[in-house]
């Protein structure tokens, strides 16, 4: 998960919780318990006209590092290297399946050979 691929009220809720604690913006990880905290800050001060930021369901249900402590997509933090390298796996394993699906069609006559 990476801010730059956020949404744009995913990033709102981001940029909120780097607001109340501006340690959050180069922390990788945060805890259940710290997001709870932030979310009910955020939404006591909707009494006084503060943001409305719904709870950040998107972010719980993420990457998990540990029991009740998931990846926090920081403003100031880069890629890193575990979503690269999945990226990289995942592409291999589509062009080995569309090989065989293109072999396949061919093998039936269904895909004429170039």
């Amino acid at each position: 998960m990476n801010y730059s691929d956020l949404t744009k009220t995913q990033k709102r809720c981001i940029d909120a919780f780097v607001n109340l604690r501006p340690e959050l913006a180069t922390q990788e990880t945060i805890t259940r318990p710290e997001i709870e905290d932030l979310f009910k800050t955020l939404f006591d001060a909707r009494a006084t006209g503060g943001e409305k930021i719904g709870y950040p369901m998107w972010l719980v249900k993420g990457e998990k590092t540990g029991r009740g402590t998931y990846v926090f997509p920081a403003p100031s933090l880069a890629q890193t290297k575990s979503s690269k390298s999945k990226t990289v796996v995942t592409t291999a394993k589509i062009e080995e399946e569309d090989k065989e699906f293109f072999t396949d069609l061919k093998e039936y006559g269904i895909m004429e050979t170039a």
